[in-house]
């Protein structure tokens, strides 16, 4: 008789220093919302559920009375989310995502520049945690999500300046994200 016997490989720890000193908590991430371990997270203020923090930035900009434009990575966003712009005007609603390349429902409400950033509108857009789990989107799935701590900035997905502020984080010497 054989017994097959699984291995899981070591994961790579997300704290850089005294993981003793990380604050995790569970979060669930939405159905349909794919999170990857080491994303920053939003949470939609309607349903308390978390997702990828939908923010990004222009690579080709929405013109007004055009429907598409392009963004560093639409992974953030999904068909249906209302965009925003920095000022919190309304660009318009996504009909589809192609690649990077986003279209919406309608003509772009308003211009958006190259280098400037598209928000999702659904309480998304600002940074709460860092998942230490993932989710494949399937189903709501519970995941645990750092919100403090000393991390390893180079496992942190995404985590930008306006990222580091929301979160009361900054980076330090060796390469961590210290929040």
């Amino acid at each position: 008789m054989s017994k097959l016997i699984e291995t899981i490989a070591a994961k790579t720890p997300l704290e850089k220093t005294r993981a003793d000193l990380a604050v995790l908590t569970g979060v669930t991430a939405k159905d349909d919302f794919a999170v990857g371990r080491g994303d920053v997270i939003g949470v939609i203020t309607a349903s308390g559920l978390a997702r990828r923090r939908s923010r990004a930035t222009m690579t080709v900009a929405f013109a007004v009375d055009a429907a598409t434009g392009t963004v560093d990575d639409a992974t953030v966003f999904v068909v249906g989310d209302v965009l925003k712009n920095s000022a919190g005007v309304t660009i318009g609603t996504i009909l589809t995502i192609v690649g990077n390349v986003i279209t919406l429902a309608a003509n772009a409400a308003v211009a958006v520049a190259i280098g400037a950033n598209a928000f999702g509108s659904d309480g998304s857009q600002t940074a709460k945690g860092i998942a230490d789990e993932g989710s494949d989107g399937d189903g709501d799935t519970p995941i645990a999500v750092f919100i403090g701590g000393c991390l390893d900035e180079s496992l942190c997905l995404r985590l930008d300046a306006t990222a580091k502020t929301e979160l009361a984080g900054s980076s330090r010497v060796g390469g961590i994200f210290k929040f």
